[in-house]
């Protein structure tokens, strides 16, 4: 998802997904909103599944400079959520 949202890997997103633009209700960062599916092959598809997932990330981790540094960061925090300290 942060390749596709980061414009790495060269996919038209307005397909897979509704980018919305921050605005004062986030926490941070752009939050994305999915297509309403009907099929199942909509609704388990890779966007769908993960558009949840993304928008729980901390604005840390979603504004990360490079893939390498967000999957540092990625990996921290699932720690950090999973073993809260």
């Amino acid at each position: 998802m942060y390749k596709i949202v980061n414009d790495i890997e060269k996919i038209d997103k307005e397909d897979l997904v509704l980018v919305t633009e921050e605005d004062g209700r986030t926490r941070g960062h752009v939050k994305i909103r999915m297509r309403q599916c009907v099929k199942d092959i909509g609704k388990y598809s890779f966007p769908h599944r993960t558009v949840e997932k993304w928008n729980a990330l901390n604005n840390e981790v979603v504004t990360a400079h490079n893939v390498h540094n967000f999957k540092e960061k990625l990996d921290k925090w699932r720690q950090d959520t999973m073993n809260p300290a």
